[in-house]
């Protein structure tokens, strides 16, 4: 597996923002987001192996009490032997994956019980909008979320139409964030969530930014 950094720190995204979490940071992404903070992880990286890992994670874990594994990229969903890792740490940690939403994540199936996904919906600022890739809806389960990173107030508007679209198209309940782009005009989108947002939707920022700035490694 291809990996640029392994580090601990906090979740700063999405409903799990707060719980300390060991993340895993894969290399490559298909993707080219115009506000991507970790372009670093499109070509640093190195090859681990499946084992390295799991001497690592059980490194950090003698060290520091944590019960959760973020697996995140660049693209996790590109890596081949993804789900060879997760069969390995499953039973013992909770992991979150996260990933852009634009690959079909069924071959991550079979789910594994304490497996949770943060799928991306790209929106127009992203210089992505338009990959998103709606069969991924049919494999969410408890404990998923989709996340609208905005950059600006269109982004805000192209967010809620799309959250209305799907749950007009599922029958089920999904949960929704809308996420502004850290050092965006996060005032003007919060105040247009109140105005206008459903009710059950979140607005959260990136809290890991707010503490640590823009470092590599938190």
């Amino acid at each position: 597996m291809r990996i640029n950094e392994i580090f601990l720190s906090l979740q700063g995204e999405g409903i799990y923002t707060g719980e300390k979490m060991l993340f895993i940071r894969t290399e490559y992404c298909n993707l080219r987001c115009s506000w991507c903070d970790t372009k670093y992880s499109f070509n640093e990286g190195t090859e681990y192996s499946l084992d390295r890992i799991i001497d690592i994670i059980h490194g950090w874990h003698q060290k520091n009490d944590f019960n959760w594994i973020c697996i995140t990229g660049g693209e996790p969903l590109l890596q081949r032997d993804l789900n060879d890792l997760v069969k390995l740490i499953y039973p013992e940690y909770k992991i979150l994956l996260e990933t852009s939403g634009s690959i079909d994540i069924k071959r991550f199936l079979p789910l594994y019980k304490n497996v949770y996904k943060d799928i991306d919906f790209k929106l127009p600022s992203s210089g992505m909008y338009g990959k998103f890739n709606y069969n991924n809806l049919n494999y969410m389960s408890d404990g998923d979320y989709i996340k609208f990173v905005a950059g600006d107030i269109k982004d805000f508007n192209t967010a809620i139409e799309e959250i209305i679209k799907i749950k007009n198209n599922i029958n089920r309940k999904i949960q929704f964030i809308i996420q502004p782009v850290y050092k965006s005009s996060i005032r003007e989108i919060a105040e247009k969530f109140i105005e206008s947002a459903p009710a059950d939707v979140k607005f959260m920022i990136q809290e890991h930014k707010y503490i640590f700035g823009d470092l590599r490694g938190v």
